[in-house]
């Protein structure tokens, strides 16, 4: 143990020497006063738009006589992120010994607030990059905020997404108990429902080939199947999934969907198709590069959307 000690001591001292004669007269800019001023200028922009969206939250709660499921208060995300170009771990352990590691910050979520009532179907809708998944991992507990809060029963909620927890070098059978595990499905569940799984994906004769020679056509297919095979859960959220397969195949996961949604379930729908949010949603939440624009009936919501991106 000793010896081992001594031969790392050794080779991080080797390290620095080499680091200090290779990238020893670097100069590492500062960006806290950017970031500082980035801050003031968020700050501004979360003060503007919740006053925009606060009348329609105030009203809602007077309309309502129970507390909403989900409450979302003042949420943020913020990420640093590295403008230092390091060649790998041993340079970056290096560098931050010597605090010559810089960042700048960016905002996946600014301050969003809007709350989720019983038998709701909320529809979060934006661009690419507006904090859309992020907010929808933070609600289910699988993210933790910067600052703000999530008021609700994490227990209540099943966060269905596409894609995680596959092993490329698995056979499809092999992934289907993978994949199950990971949604939270025991051994015993996927036994049972495993000819389902089959059948509704309609990859029977693949199974036993490995993911990775899989299309990303059949990979979503058999995703999907897998994440929508259980009962739905009290609090649905569902991250683009239906964006699945070819056209055929889209309307059948369409009409699972609409089942699991109109099944009693409350529900928080993220999708890039606003025919779908407007047929789907009773209310819907624009998200805008982090910032919350507009909370309102899905048509109304939607035609402002629409409208500026046109």
């Amino acid at each position: 143990m000793f010896e081992a000690v001594g031969v790392a001591t050794v080779a991080c001292c080797v390290l620095q020497i080499v680091y200090e004669k290779a990238y020893g007269n670097r100069e590492i800019q500062d960006y806290t006063e950017e970031n500082n001023k980035f801050r003031e200028q968020k700050a501004k922009e979360a003060v503007a738009c919740n006053a925009k969206v606060a009348p329609y939250i105030e009203n809602e709660k007077l309309q309502k006589n129970e507390a909403p499921l989900i409450s979302v208060n003042d949420l943020t995300m913020r990420f640093r992120v590295s403008t230092n170009n390091v060649s790998g771990l041993k340079e970056y352990m290096i560098r931050k010994i010597k605090k010559q590691i810089s960042y700048k910050e960016l905002y996946a979520l600014n301050q969003i607030n809007f709350n989720v009532y019983k038998g709701e179907v909320v529809g979060i809708i934006g661009t690419n990059g507006s904090g859309k998944s992020t907010l929808l991992k933070i609600v289910s507990g699988a993210l933790k905020p910067t600052s703000g809060q999530v008021v609700a029963d994490k227990s209540k909620i099943q966060l269905l997404t596409l894609g995680t927890g596959f092993d490329m070098e698995l056979s499809a059978k092999e992934n289907v108990y993978l994949n199950g595990s990971i949604i939270g499905y025991s051994k015993e569940f996927i036994d049972k429902h495993y000819d389902e799984i089959v059948e509704f994906s309609e990859l029977g004769e693949f199974m036993e080939e490995k993911v990775k020679n899989f299309s990303s056509g059949m990979v979503s297919r058999l995703a999907f199947a897998i994440a929508t095979v259980g009962e739905a859960a009290e609090i649905l959220i569902l991250d683009e999934v239906l964006s699945v397969g070819d056209e055929f195949f889209r309307k059948k996961s369409l009409k699972r969907i609409s089942e699991m949604i109109h099944g009693g379930s409350t529900v928080l729908l993220v999708s890039h198709s606003l025919q779908t949010i407007m047929q789907n949603c009773s209310k819907v939440v624009w998200i805008e590069q982090g910032n919350i624009q507009m909370i309102g009936d899905a048509k109304t919501v939607c035609n402002a959307y629409h409208n500026l991106h046109q």
